[in-house]
């Protein structure tokens, strides 16, 4: 069937379900369906199918099935998370027509009220559909991978540590004596941090490095944050008198795990922070004492 754009309201039940659009082709997981004209209008990730007596909804991409209530090898919802590539489909169990005659009697239901009982299915390119597992569906839109991830890059950009750049001597080096630099933040980056995103259980955990250019034509990597003395794991040492300007950019990789799945990177672009430190040195002097 391939699925276009149509704007109906349909009532499957007690949930209200808005027909919307797609241009993507997919096929029935089972006969029967509607067809309707075609459309150049873009899909979104998630969209409503347009055949309300067994799909709800249908996209592509990584489908994130939370975790309570799920019924199906947990393989399966890996599998339906991890799979970028595939196509998806959120079916009614039983539909409105199916229960009011009767043919309903030996789905189990046992799903929260304000939920109804879905099965999923997964299409792996060039493969059949195939079921991978049953969920309770709330009545907001599933969640894809992608939706995640942008979720997950706004919150996480927010979460990083401060970044607080320091050098010493604070009042000024001498020329040919290491100036020590420092960042503030921690070695061991974010471990774990909690940023649920989307009704979904979601850790994060980032390494960083930093990126130092020292003012002088000098520039290093380093996996430490520098610190004060005796600490001179990031020094520099100026061969000339200088006031210059010395910056340093954390570079944080992401990655996360949702409802247990995972882990997957935060996208790109990469987490930065930028600063900048003054840095003053003089020419050392030599003084006749005695």
């Amino acid at each position: 069937m391939r699925l276009s754009r149509l704007a109906t309201l349909v009532v499957l039940g007690s949930l209200a379900v808005l027909i919307g659009t797609t241009s993507a082709s997919a096929a029935e997981p089972r006969s029967g369906g509607s067809r309707a004209s075609s459309t150049t209008i873009v899909a979104p990730t998630v969209v409503i199918s347009p055949d309300p007596q067994r799909d709800l909804y249908v996209g592509t991409g990584g489908l994130v099935v939370p975790a309570s209530n799920w019924r199906g090898p947990d393989a399966g919802r890996s599998e339906a998370a991890a799979c970028t590539d595939c196509e998806w489909r959120v079916t009614v169990l039983c539909t409105k027509t199916e229960a009011a005659a009767g043919q309903c009697r030996t789905v189990h239901v046992g799903c929260p009220v304000g939920t109804t009982p879905v099965r999923i299915w997964l299409r792996h390119p060039g493969q059949d559909w195939a079921v991978v597992g049953e969920t309770c569906q709330g009545p907001t839109p599933p969640s894809t991978l992608a939706d995640v991830g942008r979720a997950i890059r706004d919150r996480a950009e927010a979460a990083l540590p401060p970044l607080l750049a320091g050098a010493e001597p604070a009042d000024g080096g001498l020329v040919g004596v290491p100036v020590l630099f420092r960042t503030g933040q921690p070695a061991t980056g974010i471990r774990g941090a909690d940023l649920s995103v989307l009704g979904l259980a979601v850790r994060l955990d980032a390494r960083v490095r930093w990126h130092w250019t020292y003012g002088d034509g000098s520039q290093t990597w380093t996996s430490t944050p520098g610190g004060r003395w005796p600490d001179l794991s990031v020094s520099h040492t100026y061969r000339t008198a200088v006031h210059t300007t010395a910056t340093v950019v954390s570079v944080w990789r992401g990655q996360y795990v949702v409802e247990g799945l995972g882990p997957f990177a935060v996208p790109a672009p990469l987490l930065t922070q930028q600063q900048q430190v003054a840095v003053v040195v003089r020419a050392a002097h030599a003084h006749l004492v005695g």
